[in-house]
């Protein structure tokens, strides 16, 4: 049986709703096998006490009437019709799943893209801020943003590029801002050559060139940076309460979110000073970390920077890290919530290394398995309680 996507979805949907007709009952019968995405479809959303539930719930409906309510403007062609009784009893059933359905300009077909109780990894999105406040998100910018000096910014899919802005042509030091909001990730390409991964929930300000004497930026967030090495001009990059890292060449991640007790700067190669103001000046050498409290206090140890530069190669990298900090820099990746039903829960020690382009639901499996928690996902918040 040759049966078109859109109608074999309905078929799941009208089983689940208790809608289906005995034709359409033996249509789901030939296509439900076993690994099949409808199998698959119909096990994840029809299991679970939360299911029983909202069941309940539908069979408290009047459904004849609510029928007749989003079917009363007009005649309508089937798929639509379809759509519209699914939209008056689906969200009741699914609770936190989220349903798209898209129709074409057309309405020759209907695309279903479901998510079922999970969350997708994050994305390569950005938001730039140009030198007149203009906000662009990159993802509909076109392959070049024109600057006021006559800069010519290239972007693509998952790169900003400003390498062919020569410094030579400098007269004034414009300014432009890269928005990194969560569930996102980005790169940018500065004007020298140097390359920086920004992580999600991170702000970087820049120069659209550089100047003859200095290359300064501004992070709020996390980035890693492949700096191109330049003996006349060093790279210095500002954060919040007078800390800065200055460099010549080389690569190291910075950790610097406003709402962490303290930031750390990871060196890979080269060598960097870190400062805090007149108070503080570290040099640092590679596989050294500095970490800087909110008090001042300071401390240069020794550490794998495997651990502290993963994630812009894909990777969660924990090492005996506490349940809660895990967590919060996972949800700033998947853009969800974590609530702790115990305080003693934030204290669980996690080593571990995780694909960061899975589901979130495979993430809060394996954490399960390793700490003993339950980590339940609803509406973008994920309770967590020790295991029962």
């Amino acid at each position: 049986m040759n049966l078109k996507s859109n109608h074999k979805v309905w078929l799941v949907f009208a089983q689940l709703l208790g809608m289906e007709t005995e034709q359409e009952r033996r249509q789901l019968d030939e296509i439900v096998v076993p690994d099949s995405k409808e199998k698959l479809l119909l096990d994840e959303m029809s299991s679970g006490e939360d299911y029983l539930r909202r069941r309940q719930m539908i069979e408290d409906i009047d459904v004849d009437r609510e029928l007749e309510r989003v079917m009363r403007p007009r005649r309508r062609r089937l798929s639509v019709l379809l759509g519209r009784v699914a939209a008056v009893l689906l969200p009741l059933l699914l609770g936190g799943t989220a349903i798209y359905v898209m129709y074409s300009r057309n309405n020759a077909s209907l695309k279903n893209v479901i998510s079922l109780h999970d969350v997708e990894p994050g994305t390569l999105e950005a938001v730039l801020v140009t030198s007149d406040g203009t906000l662009r998100e990159l993802q509909t910018a076109g392959n070049h943003i024109n600057e006021k000096d006559g800069s010519k910014i290239m972007v693509d899919s998952a790169c900003l590029n400003y390498l062919d802005n020569r410094p030579e042509s400098v007269r004034e030091l414009i300014y432009n801002k890269l928005l990194v909001g969560r569930g996102h990730e980005y790169m940018l390409i500065l004007n020298d050559g140097t390359r920086v991964w920004m992580n999600s929930k991170s702000e970087l300000s820049y120069p659209v060139a550089f100047g003859e004497n200095v290359r300064r930026v501004r992070l709020s967030g996390e980035a890693y940076f492949e700096v191109t090495k330049d003996s006349v001009r060093p790279f210095i990059v500002e954060v919040d309460r007078g800390f800065e890292v200055k460099v010549l060449g080389t690569h190291f991640n910075i950790k610097a979110y406003d709402t962490d007790d303290s930031y750390e700067t990871t060196l890979v190669e080269g060598k960097v000073q870190v400062s805090q103001g007149h108070k503080t000046k570290i040099t640092l050498e590679p596989s050294e970390q500095m970490v800087i409290g909110k008090d001042g206090r300071h401390e240069v140890r020794v550490v794998n920077t495997s651990y502290y530069t993963a994630w812009h190669e894909g990777w969660f990298y924990f090492n005996d890290e506490s349940l809660e900090q895990v967590l919060i820099m996972i949800g700033r990746w998947y853009d969800v919530d974590f609530v702790f039903a115990k305080e003693n829960l934030k204290e669980i020690a996690v080593t571990g290394k995780l694909k960061r382009f899975e589901n979130l639901s495979v993430i809060l499996k394996m954490l399960e398995r390793t700490t003993g928690t339950e980590l339940i996902l609803e509406n973008r918040i994920v309770k967590v309680d020790k295991k029962k």
